[in-house]
């Protein structure tokens, strides 16, 4: 019943049963006085406490260095822990910036294709006709106004000024 007591109990060191044995039989040399045996009396010990053995040190469940340990590595785990809670904010962030600068590009490119496809149907002649006649005021020559040119005359070589003359003499 001891044996099992002393078990279940935070007190009880376990060691080895040859070295156990060594260590008592040391502690109680055969035939002194007080030595268990077959003709010593044995004192009824209250149940629940139990007596370690002399020259034994109580062992604490955890030592000062084990602690230490696990404090270390607890907050070593902690560290890493919040540091990885840290880059996934931060992934999260460059994620949406990311995001953003893709949908103002998207944008962009969408005005640019409005933007040639406005610029291709203004290349059009009717286009150009349509805004001569209506915005800058202008229209078709008259007879009298048009230079014609032969095939075999020689060119001037400031046909520029001789258009300019023509146009500012007739009008």
């Amino acid at each position: 019943m001891r044996a099992a007591e002393r078990a279940y109990t935070s007190e009880y060191s376990y060691v080895a049963p040859s070295a156990y044995a060594r260590e008592y039989a040391q502690q109680y040399p055969a035939g002194e006085i007080g030595a268990p045996g077959r003709d010593s009396k044995k004192k009824p010990q209250p149940s629940g406490e139990i007596k370690l053995l002399p020259g034994k040190e109580q062992t604490r469940l955890f030592s000062g260095v084990v602690l230490m340990r696990s404090v270390l590595i607890l907050a070593i785990t902690g560290i890493l822990l919040v540091g990885t809670v840290w880059m996934s904010a931060k992934a999260t962030a460059i994620k949406y910036s990311i995001n953003r600068t893709n949908n103002e590009i998207r944008l962009l490119e969408n005005e640019i294709n409005t933007l040639d496809i406005k610029i291709q149907s203004s290349n059009g002649i009717e286009y150009v006709e349509e805004y001569a006649l209506d915005k800058l005021g202008m229209s078709y020559p008259k007879d009298s106004q048009c230079i014609y040119i032969e095939e075999g005359a020689a060119v001037r070589e400031d046909l520029v000024a001789i258009i300019r003359e023509k146009a500012y003499s007739q009008s």
